[in-house]
């Protein structure tokens, strides 16, 4: 029989065809994974007002903590929260109470993302000036030191503590720090205290907008 070539190389190319494709599909989907792999994820950000779900918190000044802090530093936080674009930021659901619901009904702090980095705002009492940033480790981090530098600014900080203290007493605290979930506690003035009142009402939108850029480390314009 007369071995006709041009059938032989046709044949042969039949058989590679497939060997070819295969190799193409396996390159294309290693460089989608890589493509995927190398797109760093968005920080998340929860932030939480102190108190609330029928604990008002500390009083002072014709006002309870957790109102002021709803009523005055919540939506101006949100405000800025919009303008990131490095981050995610959520919050806490204000008509909940994270701690109440940690403590008393296993959730809150027990259900978040170990990768979230949990913020709450409260003010302080009974009695003194300034604010100060409560950390989770015996040295502040970058992030504690930009929010200190805020409270700094516009209130000034508590003598008593020079920007940080390291508790290890609060309950809902400890259920981040044992669940390895980072966080800062901002007591960002004294309720009870006239002029802390005053500079955190007259500063608020400078204050919640300084706050934001501290805890994402981003510029907002």
């Amino acid at each position: 029989m007369k071995h006709n070539w041009k059938m032989g190389l046709v044949a042969g190319i039949m058989l590679l065809l497939p060997l070819a494709l295969a190799t193409t599909t396996v390159t294309t989907a290693n460089a989608a994974s890589q493509t995927t792999t190398s797109k760093t994820a968005k920080k998340h950000y929860l932030i939480v007002m102190g108190h609330g779900a029928g604990d008002p918190g500390a009083r002072g000044n014709g006002t309870t903590e957790a109102t002021f802090l709803r009523k005055h530093m919540l939506p101006q936080l949100r405000k800025y929260a919009k303008e990131v674009k490095g981050s995610t930021i959520t919050f806490y659901n204000p008509k909940k109470n994270l701690v109440s619901d940690t403590l008393y009904h296993h959730k809150g702090s027990y259900k978040l993302n170990k990768k979230t980095t949990v913020i709450m705002f409260h003010l302080d009492a009974p009695a003194g000036h300034g604010g100060h940033v409560i950390i989770h480790k015996k040295h502040p981090t970058k992030r504690d030191r930009r929010l200190a530098k805020v409270i700094k600014k516009y209130v000034g900080l508590n003598r008593a503590y020079n920007g940080f203290s390291y508790r290890t007493n609060l309950r809902n605290c400890n259920v981040l720090r044992h669940r390895g979930i980072d966080y800062s506690l901002v007591e960002s003035g004294f309720i009870t205290n006239k002029n802390d009142v005053k500079h955190l009402k007259k500063h608020m939108a400078k204050i919640a907008k300084a706050d934001i850029e501290a805890i994402t480390n981003e510029k907002i314009k």
